[in-house]
């Protein structure tokens, strides 16, 4: 009788650990990458602020940078965030909707910086 409590508790255990796994695995799924083109508008000590182009309209946001974020030049030339200037034209590519510092950014040129939320 013991021996089978103790087999019961320890399948148990398994499932109920085996099972958080699993569920923690698809919340991570959940995160979508996402790569915009966007003009930097302000630079931080350690944020971009950015402006892209939805549905017409110039909107600003947001993303985070940390040691982990890699920062190029089209010439695959590394460069800090120091670096970095208003009116840079750059590829950002972040996790959507989390609150991780940006995978990467990379300057393509030179861009405009526009009044955000008109459409001109």
């Amino acid at each position: 009788m013991r021996k089978l409590r103790i087999t019961i508790g320890v399948a148990l255990a398994l499932v109920f650990f085996f099972g958080t796994g699993l569920a923690q695995e698809k919340t991570e799924k959940r995160v979508k990458v996402r790569e915009v083109e966007a003009v930097i508008s302000d630079v931080g000590q350690r944020t971009i602020t950015f402006q892209v182009e939805r549905k017409g309209k110039v909107r600003e946001e947001a993303v985070g940078i940390d040691d982990k974020s890699y920062i190029e030049r089209i010439s695959r030339e590394k460069v800090s965030l120091r670096e970095l200037q208003k009116g840079d034209k750059v590829y950002i590519r972040y996790e959507e909707g989390a609150y991780t510092p940006a995978l990467s950014v990379q300057v393509v040129g030179k861009g405009e910086v526009k009044k955000a939320g008109g459409g001109d």
